[in-house]
């Protein structure tokens, strides 16, 4: 009679399976076994199965550690075994599963993962590399003290700050292989570095607000909370491609680690803020005035309005 047996991790994550087509089964660390495993912890001649009137019956063969159905059952005579069941033999365990076991439905691509897919071609992550490199060259450039540069380390020192964010994506693609999960490095770089470039909009974001807005608002909190929506996200899409696990417990893996990266972030800049500031705080933000939401008015019209309100307010203290 068929049986199927998985060999699975304490997590119940599947690692092998295999498919016997014999009514009696061997498995232990002995080379002559049906099935061999290689946990130190299981004996040469661990458990015996055996088919008889179409029923699975398990036996320890005298093994050291013992063998249990689940982690309770401790197995000390032939038993019955059912589709499903679990047993641990050393620190190995085994689901058997008949070949009428229920499967599970399947699951159809979601948009989630058509996006995931997307964002997996090399062609869009050469792409997203590209800008993420070329912004990072462009500021940097940009924000030098003098122009007399030298472009080969200005690219080199660009390409390795894009390998820097790399390890991330990578770090959670190792992270997957150790689960025994595909890697998907494609996928795990292709989000990354789509959220990483869309900060660069969030850093303009700030500065356009900073540029258009009063010295008591200006927009920091709206654009923190969105950069900490992002980052929420892309750890979400990281642990989503990553690991197998629950919608609840994915958010929570996420949001904890979001919550633990600007809580450190604001206690570290909490720390640092002096009791007094000696300076008055000043926005040295330039934009080219296309960039002002409000109509700029010439010179003159400015001199004019102010000595209105000059007026106006002289007038004022005189009939008081």
């Amino acid at each position: 009679m068929e049986l199927i047996i998985e060999e699975i991790n304490r997590g119940k994550k599947l690692i092998g399976r295999h498919k016997f087509f014999t009514n009696e089964i061997q498995v232990g660390r002995g080379y002559h076994n049906d099935m061999i495993l290689s946990d130190p912890h299981v004996c040469a001649n661990h458990i015996s199965l055996k088919c008889v009137d179409d029923e699975w019956f398990i036996e320890d063969l005298g093994s050291i550690n013992g063998t249990t159905i689940g982690k309770k059952t401790k197995i000390t005579h032939p038993q019955k075994i059912q589709s499903g069941d679990v047993i641990v033999l050393g620190k190995t365990q085994l689901r058997f599963i008949l070949p009428a076991h229920p499967v599970v439905a399947s699951v159809k691509f979601s948009a989630v993962e058509n996006v995931v897919e997307m964002l997996g071609r090399w062609s869009v992550i050469a792409a997203l590399l590209a800008v993420f490199t070329g912004l990072n060259v462009t500021f940097m450039y940009l924000n030098m003290p003098t122009k007399e540069v030298n472009y080969n380390s200005l690219f080199l020192w660009g390409f390795g700050l894009t390998l820097a964010y790399s390890l991330w994506p990578l770090f959670c693609s190792l992270m997957a292989h150790l689960n025994k999960r595909e890697t998907r490095i494609s996928d795990q770089l292709g989000i990354s570095f789509l959220i990483i470039n869309l900060f660069w909009i969030i850093d303009f974001l700030e500065a356009f607000l900073g540029f258009n807005g009063s010295s008591d608002w200006s927009g920091q909190w709206f654009t923190l909370l969105l950069a900490i929506g992002l980052t929420y996200a892309m750890f979400w899409f990281n642990f989503y491609i990553a690991f197998e696990q629950t919608t609840k417990r994915r958010v929570k893996f996420a949001l904890g680690l979001t919550t633990f990266i600007y809580g450190s972030l604001f206690v570290y800049d909490l720390s640092n803020q002096p009791e007094f500031k000696s300076y008055p705080l000043y926005n040295s933000t330039i934009m080219s005035p296309t960039f002002a939401i409000a109509s700029p008015i010439s010179p003159d019209e400015f001199i004019s309005n102010s000595d209105s309100l000059f007026k106006a307010v002289d007038e004022e203290s005189k009939e008081e």
